[in-house]
């Protein structure tokens, strides 16, 4: 794919940013207070790949002793700390910081489930922000991963029709292929950027 005609658009948790195990351990946390050891693999099952608001509904529904609602209304504290801990120590890979910097020739394009305030602050304090072309936070779209909205709104904000999407979830891959866009899925975010140079051709880092 030659750069004008296409774009390359992330994922932000577990493809930009090392962020799954800070959700998981906040998530952990939380519901350590209802009795629930909630492992990584409860968090890989109920949260890779889905918003919050997912996640408060999908929960009460395998532990029916916890109310989705106070779930969701405690999961502001939750969140607050896990953009704390994210700022703390930035889980953005500098092999990937480099990498967007290399990626000129190219239209970049970023679609998260997770809200702009936690997101937006780690990219700025990466001189990352503004490298995007176009964003889709979780409060963007109605309908969150995996429908395709998020992706139909960055191909419009874009301008684009056809592009790479680096995905870590089966719900991501799912949302950016009913959009109409390529999948490139991505294990672990510290291998980000010798994937991306696979995909496009670009000589490794």
């Amino acid at each position: 794919m030659n750069g004008p005609r296409g774009a390359l658009i992330f994922d932000y948790d577990g493809v930009l940013a090392d962020t799954e195990p800070l959700h998981w351990k906040s998530w952990a946390k939380m519901l350590a207070a209802y009795g629930i050891d909630f492992t990584w693999n409860d968090y890989r099952f109920h949260g890779l790949g889905v918003s919050d608001a997912q996640m408060c509904v999908s929960i009460p529904k395998a532990w029916p002793h916890i109310d989705a609602t106070e779930l969701l209304y405690r999961n502001t504290e939750r969140k607050q700390l896990v953009c704390a801990l994210s700022l703390a120590e930035l889980p953005i890979p500098e092999e990937t910081i480099t990498l967007l910097a290399r990626l000129n020739e190219y239209r970049i394009g970023l679609v998260t489930s997770s809200e702009r305030a936690c997101v937006e602050p780690v990219l700025r304090a990466c001189n990352l922000f503004e490298r995007f072309d176009a964003l889709v936070f979780g409060e963007d779209v109605a309908k969150p991963k995996p429908s395709p909205e998020p992706y139909l709104l960055i191909r419009q904000r874009l301008g684009i029709s056809s592009g790479i999407v680096f995905e870590d979830s089966d719900h991501g891959a799912r949302s950016a292929l009913a959009a109409g866009l390529e999948v490139v899925k991505v294990g672990n975010p510290r291998d980000l950027a010798q994937i991306v140079c696979r995909s496009v051709n670009l000589a490794r880092m």
